[in-house]
C-alpha cells in the first residue's frame, strides 16, 4: 500500500554500497504529466553546489521515447546468430551502453558533478532502468484535479482528454512501483503538495536519497526562488513563459481547483478519483443523488468513446474534400505535440 508521505517508495534505501563514486549519476525527474511542478523540483536540485542542468537542453525527452532505443537493441540482437553465445545479458548490455551515450551527451552540457534533467511525462517508464541502471530517478505526482486546471487555463486542454492522461500517468507510476518492489533501483515517488507544504523537510529526504550534501544546500534561498511557467504569474504580458518572475506573497498552487462545480468533480472522480486516494489525495465528494450522476457520467462515456472513434473519420474525410484544410490540419499536428511535450513548464 502506498503511503500518504512525500516519498511514496524509496528502493535500495539503505544501500550502503553507495559511495563518492556514485555522486556523478544523473538525476532524472520524470513528472505524471506537464503543469505537474517538474521546473519546481529541478530548480530546487539547481541551487545545489553540486548540481546543473544540460543546457540548453531543459527538457530531455529520453524516456518519452526510449521505445524506440528499445526496439533497435531487440532488433539488432535478434540478428546476432544464437550460436555466438550472445544472450540476454548482452542485449541488456547493449541497451546500458545506448543509454550511457545518453548521459554522455546531457553530462557535456552540464558544467556541475551532477547533471539534473527533466521531461514531464512518464511514457514508457518502464524501460527507464533498461537504459540508466545506474541512474537515481525522482517521479512527480501531483494532484491531477491541480494539474488539470493549470493545463486547461495554461494549454487549452480539452478537459476530458486531461483528465484521462492524467489517470493513465498515474496508473503507469503505481504499476512501475509495484514491478519495481523488490528491486535494487533508486528512485522516489515525491508529491508536490509536500514540497511546497514542507519544503525544508521534503527536500532534506531527497537529497539524502540522492547522495548530495544537505549541509552546502541553502533552504532559505530554496524559499525565495522565483516562480517559472506558473498558469497564475504572468510578469507583463498574458502569455505563459519560462523566465523566473518574483513569487508574490498571494501566490497559492494549492488552490488551482477549488473554484470547480460538482459536476467537475463528478466527473474527475469517476475517471481518475481512484489514483487521487492511492497517492493520498481526498477527492470531494457527495452523496446525493447517485444515480443520476451515474448515469450522466456513463452518457458522457459514450460521447468520448464516439470522439475518439469518430474523431479521426471526420477529419481524414474532410482532408479529402478540402485538401487546404488538410495541409493546414497536418501542419497543427506536427505542431501540437510540442505544445504538450515540451516546455511545458510542469
Amino acid at each position: 500500500m502506498l503511503a500518504a508521505t512525500y516519498t511514496i517508495r524509496m528502493a535500495n534505501e539503505t544501500d550502503d554500497s553507495r559511495g563518492s563514486s556514485i555522486r556523478s549519476e544523473p538525476i532524472f525527474v520524470l513528472g505524471i504529466l506537464p503543469r505537474c511542478g517538474t521546473n519546481f523540483l529541478s530548480d530546487l536540485l539547481r541551487a545545489h553546489p553540486d548540481c546543473g542542468v544540460p543546457e540548453p537542453v531543459w527538457e530531455d525527452f529520453f524516456i518519452y521515447h526510449a521505445d524506440l532505443l528499445v526496439r533497435y537493441a531487440d532488433t539488432v540482437f535478434a540478428q546476432w546468430d544464437p550460436r555466438w553465445g550472445a544472450g540476454q545479458a548482452l542485449r541488456n548490455r547493449l541497451c546500458e551502453r545506448l543509454g550511457s551515450g545518453l548521459v554522455s551527451f546531457l553530462t557535456e552540457q552540464a558544467e556541475a558533478k551532477r547533471v539534473v534533467t527533466k521531461t514531464p511525462r512518464v511514457d514508457n517508464l518502464n524501460h527507464f532502468f533498461t537504459l540508466f541502471p545506474n541512474a537515481y530517478l525522482l517521479i512527480l505526482v501531483r494532484d491531477g484535479r491541480s494539474v488539470i486546471e493549470s493545463g486547461v487555463k495554461t494549454f487549452r486542454w480539452h478537459r476530458e482528454w486531461a483528465i484521462r492522461k492524467w489517470a493513465q500517468g498515474a496508473q503507469t507510476i503505481l504499476d512501475f512501483d509495484s514491478e519495481s518492489e523488490d528491486s535494487t533501483f533508486k528512485y522516489q515517488i515525491v508529491r508536490y503538495e509536500d514540497l511546497w507544504s514542507n519544503l525544508e523537510e521534503a527536500l532534506r529526504h531527497i537529497l539524502v536519497f540522492l547522495d548530495l550534501d544537505p549541509g552546502k544546500y541553502d533552504f532559505e534561498e530554496a524559499r525565495q526562488l522565483p516562480v517559472r511557467g506558473s498558469s497564475t504569474i504572468r510578469d507583463q504580458g498574458d502569455g505563459v513563459h519560462w523566465a523566473p518572475v518574483e513569487k508574490r506573497s498571494d501566490f497559492d498552487p494549492m488552490s488551482r481547483w477549488r473554484h470547480w462545480s460538482r459536476a467537475r468533480h463528478e466527473r474527475f472522480n469517476w475517471v481518475a478519483g481512484r489514483y487521487l486516494e492511492r497517492f493520498g489525495y481526498e477527492p470531494q465528494r457527495s452523496g446525493s443523488t447517485r444515480f443520476l450522476w451515474t448515469v450522466w457520467n456513463l452518457v458522457l462515456d459514450v460521447r468520448w468513446l464516439v470522439i475518439r472513434t469518430l474523431g479521426p473519420l471526420y477529419l481524414m474525410v474532410k482532408r479529402r474534400l478540402n485538401p487546404r484544410h488538410a495541409r493546414m490540419a497536418s501542419e497543427q499536428e506536427a505542431t501540437a505535440p510540442t505544445k504538450l511535450q515540451s516546455g511545458t513548464g510542469g
